[in-house]
């Protein structure tokens, strides 16, 4: 049964960043028409996020962003050096219906809750199991830290099925980070987020590791992050 779409305030993501649930992080904004529609959500409510076709393109109507978004609820919002922040937990994937032009710039979403069909957990954990095994892989032959792997395995447990939900974008997050700009196209990414079902996207991220090719420099941009969370998570 389709659930009844909703509207909220949109805030378009550049720069190939892709958001999607259980993922929780801080935005800086700059552009007045995304304070402003920070500003419209307030702490506490709805923002509907949704990543630009074209990375460095700019946001001109409806068919500047995939059709596919999440809706994430306002945690915290301040400012910090002159810089508007919020800190935003995505909750729901939703598909973006119609787009209305609001007098401060910003565009107000129709956004149609779009859920995953419900599976069994057992049938899950071959390919949450499968995908691991590749990711491993990728790391090796990306020279990423050993422990990398551990810390994918403890913000994506096999045990439970918020886990296994989650371990697209927690291997993802662990293979690169907004700056330098993802290496995984935001097409790939966005690949991801549009599956019908939660086996299909953890197929799609098992081929997906299994063709990628990362860039030479992929173990010194992301050691650091790697080893802070280690230390921070006590895994060695």
């Amino acid at each position: 049964m389709t659930r009844q779409a909703a509207a909220y305030p949109l805030l378009p993501l550049g720069g190939g960043v892709l958001l999607a649930p259980p993922m929780a992080r801080t935005f800086g904004l700059g552009r007045p028409e995304s304070i402003a529609a920070a500003r419209a959500a307030s702490v506490g409510g709805h923002l509907v996020f949704a990543s630009l076709r074209d990375p460095e393109g700019e946001m001109s109507g409806a068919s500047s962003v995939f059709g596919v978004g999440v809706t994430a609820v306002v945690i915290e919002a301040g400012t910090l050096q002159g810089v508007v922040r919020i800190f935003v937990e995505a909750v729901q994937r939703v598909r973006l219906r119609t787009f209305t032009l609001q007098r401060d710039g910003f565009y107000r979403v129709s956004a149609e809750p779009w859920d995953d069909p419900p599976i069994r957990e057992a049938e899950l954990r071959p390919l949450h199991d499968r995908a691991l095994i590749q990711f491993e892989a990728l790391c090796r032959c990306a020279s990423l830290p050993a422990v990398t792997t551990k810390l994918v395995r403890a913000g994506a447990p096999a045990d439970r099925i918020e886990g296994i939900r989650s371990l697209p974008w927690v291997a993802l997050s662990h293979l690169g980070q907004d700056s330098p700009p993802h290496w995984i196209p935001i097409a790939q990414r966005q690949a991801l987020l549009e599956a019908p079902s939660l086996p299909d996207r953890l197929r799609l991220l098992i081929e997906l590791l299994d063709g990628a090719v990362p860039p030479a420099s992929l173990a010194a941009d992301m050691a650091p992050f790697i080893l802070r969370a280690a230390d921070a998570a006590q895994l060695s």
